[in-house]
């Protein structure tokens, strides 16, 4: 449960939602942008389609931007995914560090990394430190 809400506060951090919110707006306006423009594109399904190519890089060819307005839309789109898998690799990256943290933060070596800067805590963290003390003894 610890992880989860870690993961839930790295995501609002980083404005994980209304960014999702806004490329999922920009998908389906290029998905339907490219299903009225395209003469290729004969079903909202295909433009659809066509967008997760363009957005997964995967591009298999078996819809294809044809139309100046579906391969401007085709850069647009491309470039908004990249922005926004940038954003969802970071929020990885915040969520293994933070556990990386927490996990460092239980061991031998931090408690004396602590021992050893007594004189230069203040008083909340001499307090948080006292906590985890009485912690780890009530743990054993």
């Amino acid at each position: 449960m610890r992880k989860l809400r870690m993961l839930i506060e790295i995501e609002r951090q980083a404005g994980f939602g209304p960014i999702t919110a806004v490329f999922l707006a920009v998908f389906a306006l290029c998905s339907v942008a490219v299903w009225l423009a395209d003469p290729a594109t004969n079903t909202l399904g295909d433009g659809l389609w066509f967008s997760f190519q363009a957005v997964s890089t995967i591009g298999f060819g078996d819809i294809t931007a044809a139309g100046p307005v579906a391969r401007v839309t085709t850069v647009v789109l491309s470039v908004v995914s990249i922005f926004y898998i940038a954003l969802i690799t970071g929020v990885v990256v915040s969520y293994c560090n933070a556990m990386v943290r927490a996990r460092q933060e239980g061991t031998l070596a931090h408690f004396m990394d602590n021992l050893e800067r007594l004189e230069d805590m203040t008083p909340e963290e001499l307090a948080a430190f006292s906590q985890r003390v009485h912690e780890y003894r009530n743990r054993r």
